[in-house]
């Protein structure tokens, strides 16, 4: 019978307490030593050890005002890292770019936030990153522990690369995550936007405790993230999900994914301010349509109850398919009117089979992209890459 090494099992439980220390901190934020027995389960002189070892890697930090107890000595209080060091965050979006570094606290630094339009060309994309990622490099003190790289359109999770990106063709057949893991000397983890989404909710937002939750992303794009017993739903090669592309208008607007009538052309920001823009002659962005629906300045009833019914259509597809206890919307034409939500619920609720829809509570996404990239790059670096 094969036994053990006595030297492995020592290590292999080190590793493990350090990874259930780091995820309590992340799950639950800061928290004193006799705070992280309970959330754990490990003993005290073992969680004492850990936290020891954690400091020493610079993985953790005290805080520098001690929490004070009714009875007894003030017990100081552990964080993930916020100073010592970091992670670097980057959403690819169709139109537009950002980068961000953060502690490994899930902190982003105010003044490390930086954004530009989306290059065209992919390597003037990569040139553009690069600079701006060794920007904030230099601008943070102590080390960078990753990178987390959010991308729109499918994405071969297995290879990291961009397969076909409908609104940004300039990533299509390219590997950005290894371009820039090699400028940049960092490990990156690449995630399809939605699936960044899903983190975002997952360790910042409202999805803490749900092991099965699905996000419906209808900004850009219409993408879809399932997470079930606590891993995203990715199929063979991480292209589970692409609802999006399903065709919902046999003779519809043509999509950049070069089909026809697609769902991502009649409900999402995009397709809403599209047909507005159509209507009135000029090109608007979402922004711009809820600020002049909101003010009264701007009357576009028409395109967005047919926007509605096509959301509608795609909430209850994922609620019946998937079955997911929460339901995330992400997005920013329900914030056009105060009602708008409550319609959807509506719509969707007649088209949805009733024991699915009275499993599902559906509510608006809390999370960004933003978090969600900076969430699977604290993963990475104290976890391993993000599943």
């Amino acid at each position: 019978m094969l036994t053990a090494s006595p030297r492995v099992v020592p290590s292999l439980l080190r590793q493990m307490n350090e990874r259930r220390v780091l995820s309590a901190l992340q799950s639950n934020g800061p928290a004193s030593r006799a705070d992280l027995c309970r959330q754990t389960g490990i003993s005290g002189p073992t969680v004492t050890r850990v936290v020891a070892t954690l400091i020493e890697a610079k993985l953790v930090e005290e805080e520098d005002e001690p929490r004070q107890r009714a009875v007894g000595r003030p017990g100081k209080i552990v964080r993930l890292a916020r100073s010592g060091v970091g992670v670097l965050g980057c959403v690819v979006g169709a139109y537009q770019t950002e980068v961000v570094v953060a502690g490994l606290d899930g902190e982003v630094d105010p003044d490390g936030i930086r954004t530009f339009a989306t290059p065209s060309n992919y390597d003037e994309l990569v040139s553009a990153c690069v600079k701006t990622a060794r920007e904030l490099m230099l601008r943070r003190p102590g080390a960078l522990l990753g990178l987390g790289l959010s991308l729109p359109g499918l994405l071969n999770r297995r290879e990291g690369r961009s397969i076909v990106s409908p609104k940004a063709h300039q990533l299509d057949g390219r590997n950005l995550g290894n371009d820039l893991s090699e400028r940049l000397q960092l490990e990156v983890a690449v995630l399809q936007e939605c699936h960044a989404l899903c983190w975002a909710e997952r360790t910042y937002g409202a999805a803490r405790d749900a092991a099965d939750f699905a996000m419906l992303d209808i900004s850009d794009g219409l993408g879809l993230g399932v997470m079930q017993e606590g891993r995203i739903v990715q199929g063979r090669s991480g292209l589970a999900g692409e609802l999006g592309h399903i065709t919902v208008q046999l003779n519809g607007k043509p999509c950049g994914c070069g089909n026809r009538g697609c769902l991502e052309t009649v409900a999402t920001d995009t397709a809403l301010a599209g047909a507005v823009g159509a209507r009135l002659g000029r090109k608007l962005d979402i922004e711009e349509i809820v600020a002049g629906v909101r003010s009264g300045t701007l009357d576009c009833d028409r395109e967005l109850n047919e926007v509605l019914d096509y959301l509608a259509v795609a909430t209850a597809a994922v609620i019946n398919i998937f079955n997911p206890g929460k339901l995330f919307i992400y997005g920013r034409l329900l914030d056009a009117r105060d009602d708008l939500f409550a319609q959807l619920l509506e719509r969707a609720e007649r088209r949805t089979l009733g024991p699915s829809w009275a499993d599902c509570e559906v509510v608006r996404a809390r999370g960004n992209k933003r978090l969600g990239v900076v969430a699977a790059a604290c993963h990475g670096a104290t976890h391993g890459r993000p599943e």
